[in-house]
């Protein structure tokens, strides 16, 4: 094996390390956060053009090729081949990659609702909630709470780090920057109100697409997981449980393994013969969601190699 195969393995590894111990990187330089300036500023020129659908995917490819520049430069670096370009290389690609997803980030959110109904502090588990899920939480009871945490864990693990990786594996860090893109695109323009339904079309629809297969692999990783922990576990998928084509899979799979009911009110209830969650399900979700984080890490690399043998070397 040559040096080469170890440089897009040294970068998922150290990215993932540096998101478990440092977390995400100071607002101010976070690539995301800047992408999220350059969506809101550049999204009002393309609001313009009449036919909304087709304004929508002109802006979709217009940022995700905007966000994918930093991935050729990088490679422009790289092929400068000495020791100072090469060791840029792996610093900026690093930082940059871990940008792309976040796994302490989740924890960080999840533990503050944890927190909060340890202390009984219905008040404070709601306001909590309200950061990570769109639904109202005003009314939540400890249940419903429970049973928003568990969700967004099981969906966060699909297109908050698993969506990322997965291609990252296949096509580089241009790979994972496009679904960064596409994703915060879709948490920002993709609504079903009146100013967004046509022009958000094609981005929701490119957000689908990319989280087709990981949304359908994390049964599959979740249930290892499981095993793994020892938890008794019943293998679940999530067809037509939710409005998502793709979010069902995930959390049909965690209220499967932790033999709970998870419900959002006025639109589903997945595994309603399951006992109502608790604290002790979201704190076991979340070791899933850290176990399953690590168990992808692993095929990821083997993924990386096995593309190597066949003569592919993701170096941007």
């Amino acid at each position: 094996m040559t040096l080469i195969i170890l440089f897009p393995i040294i970068i998922l590894i150290f990215s993932y390390i540096y998101d478990i111990f440092l977390g995400e990187p100071p607002l101010k330089i976070h690539p995301v956060v800047i992408l999220g300036k350059i969506i809101d500023f550049t999204s009002i020129y393309f609001r313009k053009i009449s036919q909304k659908r087709i304004a929508g995917l002109l802006f979709l490819l217009f940022i995700i090729i905007l966000y994918v520049i930093p991935s050729a430069i990088l490679f422009l670096i790289f092929r400068l081949n000495n020791p100072y370009a090469i060791l840029i290389y792996l610093l900026i690609s690093i930082y940059i990659l871990k940008s792309t997803f976040s796994v302490k980030s989740m924890h960080d959110h999840i533990l503050k609702i944890i927190h909060a109904l340890e202390l009984n502090n219905i008040d404070m588990a709601r306001r909590s909630t309200s950061l990570v899920v769109r639904r109202s939480t005003e009314n939540m009871t400890p249940g419903l709470i429970s049973s928003a945490a568990i969700e967004t864990i099981a969906e966060g693990f699909v297109d908050g780090y698993l969506t990322p990786i997965f291609f990252y594996s296949f096509t580089g860090l241009a790979g994972a920057l496009a679904c960064r893109a596409i994703n915060t695109m879709d948490s920002m323009v993709a609504y079903k109100d009146k100013k967004n339904i046509k022009f958000g079309y094609f981005t929701a629809l490119a957000d689908t697409i990319i989280n087709y297969i990981p949304a359908r692999l994390s049964c599959i990783i979740f249930f290892i997981s499981s095993m793994i922990l020892g938890y008794k576990s019943k293998f679940r998928t999530g067809i037509n449980s939710t409005d998502s084509v793709n979010a069902g899979f995930s959390i049909n799979s965690m209220a499967g393994i932790l033999n709970v009911r998870l419900e959002k009110v006025g639109e589903y209830i997945i595994n309603e013969s399951g006992r109502e969650p608790n604290i002790n399900d979201i704190k076991r979700a979340l070791k899933i969601y850290y176990l399953s984080s690590l168990i992808s890490l692993v095929f990821a690399c083997i993924i990386i190699y096995i593309l190597y043998l066949a003569g592919i070397v993701l170096i941007i």
